[in-house]
C-alpha cells in the first residue's frame, strides 16, 4: 500500500521532534541570515508593521518569528506560528512564554491543510518548511488560500547545504560496488532560482522574485558541527538507516571526517564556520 503524503508527514514530524532541541545549533544560525534575507524583500516589497497579520509557516524554533519581533515594530504584529511537529511546537511555546511574545498564537498544524479561514493574512512565511512538505503544491496551495489579496509571500530552500556532498563522497568511498545510489532527502525542483520561482507562479502568486544567498554556519569547534550535520543524516537516509550498526558506526566516522574539513576557521577567532547556500523567494498574492 503506497504511503499518504499526511502519513509522509507524520513520518517527518517524528524526525524533527527528535530534532528539535538541537535545530538551532545544527545549522549555526544560518537560518538567521537566511530570514534576514527573506525580510528583506518583505521590506522593499510589502513592509511588516503593525497592522500585519503574519504566518510564520513550518516556524521550527521560531527564527522567522523572533527576527520579525526583534524588528522592534511598536506595538509589535500578530503573529501565527505553526508547525507539524510537537518538538518545535514545544520549543516556540517556551520562547512565547520568556519572551513575553503576547501578539503570537502558537498551534500545531498540517501546513498542507492548514485550519484557518481563506484570506487572513498580510504575509505568509515558510523558511526551510514548504519545500520539504510530502505534496508542496498543497503547502503552496494552502498559503494562497489563506493570503489577502495582494498579500506577501516569502519562502526558503537550499542550494547547496553541504553536507550531502560529503555524504555521496563518503558512501562512494567506502561502497564502491554498491549497485544502489544513497538515497538522501533532496528536493531536486527546489534547488535552483527558477524552479523555485516556477514553483510559485504556478501556485498563482505574481511578481515572483528568486535570488541565492550565502549563509554561514558558525559552530564552536569542527567536531560540533560535523556531529550537528551527522545526527541529522543519521535521521533522514533510508540508507544509512538500513545498516548495521557496525556499518553505520564506520561510515559515520568517514562521514564527520569529510564535514570537518569542509569547516574554516572563523574570521573573528571565535570558532570554525562553514558558507551554505539557500534560495529565496518571494511573490504577491
Amino acid at each position: 500500500m503506497a504511503t499518504t503524503g499526511t502519513e509522509k508527514f507524520s513520518l517527518l514530524s517524528v524526525v524533527f521532534d527528535e530534532m528539535a532541541k538541537n535545530y538551532e545549533n545544527g545549522i549555526g544560525g544560518a537560518q538567521k541570515d537566511i530570514v534576514r534575507a527573506l525580510l528583506s524583500h518583505s521590506k522593499e516589497n510589502y513592509p511588516i508593521n503593525s497592522t500585519s497579520i503574519i504566518h510564520d509557516n513550518a516556524c521550527g524554533p521560531a527564527v522567522a518569528t523572533s527576527e520579525i519581533l526583534n524588528q522592534g515594530i511598536t506595538p509589535p504584529p500578530q503573529i501565527f506560528a505553526t508547525d507539524y511537529a510537537q518538538g518545535m511546537i514545544d520549543i516556540t511555546n517556551s520562547y512565547k512564554e520568556r519572551r513575553a511574545w503576547d501578539t503570537v498564537t502558537v498551534q500545531q498544524m498540517d501546513g498542507q491543510a492548514l485550519s484557518f479561514e481563506d484570506e487572513k493574512f498580510t504575509h505568509s512565511i515558510s523558511s526551510l518548511g514548504v519545500f520539504l512538505f510530502p505534496d508542496e503544491k498543497k503547502g503552496l496551495s494552502e498559503m494562497y488560500r489563506t493570503l489577502k489579496p495582494g498579500g506577501w509571500i516569502g519562502v526558503s530552500s537550499w542550494k547547496d547545504v553541504r553536507w550531502p556532498t560529503a555524504a555521496i563522497a563518503a558512501y562512494e568511498k567506502l561502497f564502491p560496488d554498491a549497485k544502489e545510489p544513497m538515497i538522501l532527502p533532496v528536493p531536486k525542483n527546489w534547488m535552483d532560482p527558477e524552479n523555485c520561482e516556477r514553483n510559485l507562479l504556478q501556485a498563482g502568486f505574481r511578481e515572483v522574485k528568486s535570488e541565492i544567498i550565502h549563509c554561514i554556519n558558525r559552530q564552536e569547534n569542527k567536531e560540533i558541527g560535523a556531529s550537528a550535520f551527522a545526527g541529522f543524516l543519521r535521521q533522514v537516509s533510508p540508507t544509512v538507516k538500513a545498516w548495521d550498526e557496525e556499518t553505520r558506526e564506520e561510515y559515520m566516522a568517514y562521514y564527520s571526517k569529510l564535514v570537518e574539513d569542509m569547516f574554516s576557521p572563523s574570521a573573528d577567532g571565535s570558532g570554525v564556520e562553514l558558507t551554505l547556500y539557500a534560495i529565496v523567494t518571494s511573490g504577491r498574492k
